[in-house]
């Protein structure tokens, strides 16, 4: 089946080439024409994913509407800030019987809506799937063994992008519960950033593992309290991704708490790491005003909006977080 891929980022590279040795016939869009040029030169993404060559069976494109013309599977890899502007764009193209396959983690500010909402917003489709789990992209490029998890509410959709994404190496289990997943999705890129605090202070182990008992129990109600089941902790989607990205300092989330760690601020942290791309950092803008709204304390999100956006010292939230 015909695949397309938006966005040429690391993820996307790595989603391509996975799709393109499942014998899928593959596209990437991209539309950046400096990145456009340096996939056509050098057959990778030399700035977010060197060393890897896209498969040269994958056709790189800078036109949407060819680019998902006959495609079963639209695939939106692009930064969650781009979800909206790229979903309404693919508005202009897409068929109803095109399935949308999300792997944008995050909840959009302002609005406080979930990826497949905001997608949901622009195109008027139920065939979403969200697309989840443990998997760095150099990891899943790398073909390393991955667990992955594909939401949606429609069957068909689920069936389809299991049969175009397994194989071998890679084990995808099915869920319906769209929402739990997003909400691990995305919390686990906010808990990541406090992880790095914490490991920039050097702490302990023995106090970075009771971290993680409280954090996981947090992950764990605000799934429920959000609309998804509890027991999605338990999942690829879950304990997992929560694991995977809260313990890596190959996370962006993780480097970005590092930063903060050492005393910068928001600005000079993402200065010093030379991205934007610190999903956690909006979504915990979101987070902390979705659960405000819905009058939920979760003591986690409330102390690293406390030291991200209002300055707070790092050390006032280790004793705060110890005496939970």
């Amino acid at each position: 089946m015909k695949i397309s891929v938006l966005g040429a980022g690391a993820y996307g590279i790595a989603l391509a080439n996975t799709f393109c040795f499942n014998d899928n016939k593959v596209v990437i869009w991209t539309k950046f024409q400096n990145e456009y040029n340096g996939l056509l030169k050098h057959r990778e993404n030399i700035d977010t994913l060197p060393g890897v060559k896209l498969d040269e069976k994958i056709e790189i494109s800078m036109n949407m509407q060819t680019a998902i013309l006959d495609a079963k599977v639209v695939v939106l890899a692009v930064p969650m800030l781009a979800v909206r502007s790229i979903s309404r764009e693919l508005s202009r193209y897409i068929t109803d019987e095109q399935i949308i396959c999300i792997v944008s983690k995050g909840i959009e500010q302002n609005t406080n809506l979930f990826m497949d909402e905001v997608v949901k917003d622009e195109i008027e489709t139920s065939k979403v799937c969200m697309l989840s789990g443990p998997s760095f992209a150099k990891e899943l490029a790398s073909g390393n063994e991955i667990g992955l998890v594909i939401a949606s509410k429609d069957v068909e959709s689920q069936m389809t992008l299991k049969i175009a994404l397994e194989n071998e190496n890679i084990s995808v289990k099915i869920t319906n519960d769209i929402k739990g997943v997003q909400v691990a999705a995305s919390a686990k890129n906010v808990f990541a950033i406090l992880m790095g605090i914490i490991n920039q202070c050097n702490k302990s182990e023995s106090t970075k593992a009771a971290l993680l008992a409280n954090l996981s129990n947090d992950l764990r109600i605000m799934i429920a309290i959000l609309g998804g089941r509890s027991d999605t902790i338990f999942s690829y989607a879950g304990i997992g991704d929560f694991l995977l990205t809260c313990m890596s300092e190959k996370s962006r989330n993780f480097a970005f708490g590092k930063c903060i760690g050492e005393g910068l601020n928001i600005d000079e942290a993402l200065e010093k790491l030379g991205t934007s791309t610190v999903e956690g950092l909006y979504t915990l803008d979101s987070l902390y005003k979705l659960l405000k709204e819905k009058e939920v304390e979760i003591g986690s999100i409330n102390l690293l909006y406390d030291i991200v956006y209002k300055g707070e010292k790092v050390e006032k939230v280790l004793k705060r977080t110890s005496r939970r």
